[in-house]
């Protein structure tokens, strides 16, 4: 997978680009994305806003997916959030979990540097025809 264009083509998330979310690495069914923890990420009782932890999984699973299946939407999510990072910067894992000829499932795990286990997603993508030029 050529890493450089899979970046390229994402960059044009405006929304990700603004939260600072970055494609660490990315291959065919798996993809690594990070985010330096700013104030801007954090909510009312100061810690990382919950939005803000579910659309860097959000990310990380559509770049996993469309690196491997070319055209994916995200059907449904479920995120259990398991406590802050204490660190200063998120770290999402998505893999593949199991795939049909039209659905996928991916888990991501988000976490900090410091190994504080944030939040796992479980991700059904929606496999469309034809892709989307990654």
């Amino acid at each position: 997978m050529d890493i450089e264009r899979v970046k390229k083509f994402f960059e044009r998330d405006r929304f990700v680009k603004g939260l600072g979310i970055v494609i660490d690495s990315a291959d065919e069914g798996e993809c690594v994305c990070s985010a330096v923890i700013e104030d801007k990420h954090l909510n009312a009782g100061n810690v990382v806003q919950g939005g803000m932890i579910f659309t860097i999984a959000d990310f990380t699973f559509a770049v996993a997916a469309n690196c491997k299946h070319g055209n994916v939407v995200s059907l449904s999510n479920n995120i259990t959030y398991n406590r802050p990072p204490k660190g200063a910067k998120l770290m999402a894992r998505a893999k593949e979990i199991s795939a049909t000829r039209r659905t996928c499932l991916y888990g991501v795990q988000v976490c900090d540097e410091l190994g504080t286990n944030v939040a796992y997603v479980t991700v059904t993508g929606f496999i469309k025809e034809g892709s989307i030029g990654i």
